[in-house]
């Protein structure tokens, strides 16, 4: 007979288990066990997970994995555990999400090696159910021997989990897709551009020799590969010390996009002759390499640029491979597949150099075709501006603009004088100076703040409630072809204005006119302005409003907060 000391802790856990388990969504079943030859007794476990109409819960694989159910247990080791098929969870806009899960009731099994039959198997489950919103959830019990699972049921489980792939054959795989995925970056939208040139170049090689073709074949190859290992090669010395860095992060700089902006423009220009120096006066400035091998390679490098922000069908699986297997070796040999994959064209005049011959060969159409590259380079420029759109200001996106311009206008000027010493210096200095003036233009751009102001549009509503509750309020008049405006704008990127704001609970309310608006119009009358930009600033508390000078700054503007206060 157990002691009364003995007997008590049992009892306490049994209540305070009992009290959860009355609300339990977990059920278990049990199967009638056997003695284990290494000591205990092993049973076989069913835990049953309820799952209503429009939840799901994760699954053991998939984007979601880090929610699927998790059981602990006391008294008992895990021997083996078996998980039911599960499914794609798919997206509000039904679209698979990456998410593997189930959409109804399912059973988890385990094969339990309980250590002690005299004393109660504890176990404690947590999980997520997802429906609009994901709600964990934690239950803890006593495992109950009931036997509500029968014998042959649990017979039935195949506890024989097919063997994981050799590291060798997942490897090979993962060489696979690289190659497939590489290849189809030739075909994706953002290498417009690259697979121009790639004919461009063809055809400028397909009167030279087989042996020339395919030195020019392999130069091309070899600086697509030298950009894809080195992408890989930076990507997995980082992602040590940065886990959200992913394939395309370079991207995410807006000096990079910059720099392929300038790479795409100069090559416009290059087509199109401007670029082409051949100075008597500036020594060494004659260069050879527009048709030599090196420019082939660093045609190579700049396809291998374009394409390395791209994810096409195959390289996705790939990347994700090498990126995550923690391996240097296997994650550089995928990344130098799909190197290989991506200039696999030039690798086929590499091997048949005699496939340039049946080319068009180079005449004076060649010189309208190099015109129509331009355009066709041209046109690649909108995407770097689309991108830098989104990252930057609008006053300091022309300003990039305005500095692109300088750097073409410089660049004509170099062409078209070039003969004239001191001119040609000054057009070099301008071309330099134009392109790092855009540089500091994109790199000032404040990154992602703690703070930042959340501005709405406005409407009478808004004005009349602020009016009425006594709050604080800052009116922003602006319009898009304000170019003072957008100069000023750069004040309000300022953290230090930004907490002001947060800090002071002050309603930000921006007031385009950039089109006819007869409201904006009448309330622009209203505080005596007939142009914009315009700010006006209410304290809060029934203050009078505050107008602050056009020609905004960011001391103006605190000493305009703290005007407000002294009232």
């Amino acid at each position: 007979m157990l002691s009364f000391r003995r007997l008590l802790p049992r009892v306490a856990v049994l209540l305070l288990v009992a009290a959860r388990v009355a609300f339990a969504d977990v059920t278990f079943r049990t199967a009638s066990g056997r003695p284990c030859d290494a000591g205990g007794f092993v049973v076989v476990v069913a835990a049953d997970f309820p799952v209503k109409n429009g939840e799901h819960m994760s699954a053991e694989e998939g984007k979601g994995r880090g929610s699927a159910p998790r059981i602990t247990w006391t008294n008992a080791e895990t021997l083996d555990v078996v998980w039911p098929p599960y499914v794609d969870i798919m997206g509000f806009d039904g679209l698979p999400s990456g998410y593997m899960g189930y959409l109804k009731n399912f059973s988890v099994f385990y094969k339990l090696r309980i250590l002690n039959k005299e004393v109660p198997v504890t176990y404690d489950v947590s999980y997520v159910v997802c429906n609009e919103s994901c709600i964990p959830r934690q239950e803890s019990g006593v495992l109950v021997l009931n036997e509500a699972l029968s014998d042959s049921e649990a017979e039935n489980i195949n506890w024989n989990h097919p063997e994981p792939m050799s590291e060798s054959s997942s490897l090979l795989w993962m060489l696979i897709f690289g190659l497939l995925g590489g290849l189809a970056l030739n075909c994706m939208p953002c290498v417009f551009p690259v697979i121009m040139m790639k004919i461009f170049t063809l055809i400028k090689i397909s009167d030279k020799s087989k042996q020339s073709a395919r030195i020019h074949g392999l130069s091309s190859l070899l600086g697509t590969v030298s950009v894809f290992v080195s992408f890989g090669a930076i990507l997995g010395a980082l992602r040590p010390t940065d886990s959200g860095l992913g394939w395309g992060f370079h991207m995410q700089n807006p000096l990079v996009v910059y720099a392929l902006l300038l790479i795409f423009l100069a090559c416009s220009l290059h087509f199109w002759g401007i670029m082409k120096i051949n100075l008597r006066g500036l020594p060494r400035m004659k260069t050879r390499i527009q048709n030599g091998y090196i420019a082939s390679f660093l045609s190579g490098m700049f396809g291998g640029l374009a394409s390395s922000a791209c994810v096409g069908p195959f390289a996705g699986v790939a990347i994700a491979s090498a990126l995550f297997s923690g391996n240097a070796v296997r994650a550089l040999s995928i990344f130098l597949a799909i190197g290989i994959g991506a200039g696999l064209p030039f690798l086929g005049v590499a091997i048949f150099p005699q496939i340039v011959n049946r080319m068009p060969k180079p005449g004076k159409w060649l010189s309208t075709f190099e015109e129509f590259m331009g355009f066709a380079m041209l046109l690649s420029c909108a995407w770097p501006i689309w991108i830098l759109l989104s990252q930057i200001s609008q006053i300091r996106f022309v300003l990039v603009v305005m500095c692109c311009i300088g750097v073409a206008m410089f660049a004509w000027i170099l062409r078209k004088f070039g003969r004239s010493k001191r001119l040609a210096y000054v057009a070099l200095v301008g071309i330099c100076a134009s392109a790092l003036t855009g540089g500091y233009y994109v790199a000032s751009t404040p990154h992602r703040k703690h703070a930042e102001i959340c501005w709405i549009d406005y409407s009478d509503k808004i004005l009349d409630d602020a009016k009425v509750w006594r709050s604080s309020i800052f009116l922003d008049f602006t319009a898009s072809w304000c170019l003072n405006c957008q100069f000023n704008e750069t004040v309000f990127e300022d953290e230090e204005i930004a907490l002001e704001f947060q800090k002071r609970n002050i309603k930000a309310v921006k007031c385009d006119w950039t089109n006819k608006d007869e409201r904006i119009t009448k309330l622009m009358k209203e505080y005596g302005a007939i142009a914009v930009p315009l700010y006006i600033y209410y304290p809060g508390d029934g203050k009078d409003f505050i107008t602050l000078p056009s020609a905004l700054t960011k001391q103006s503007l605190l000493d305009a907060f703290a005007k407000g206060d002294a009232r």
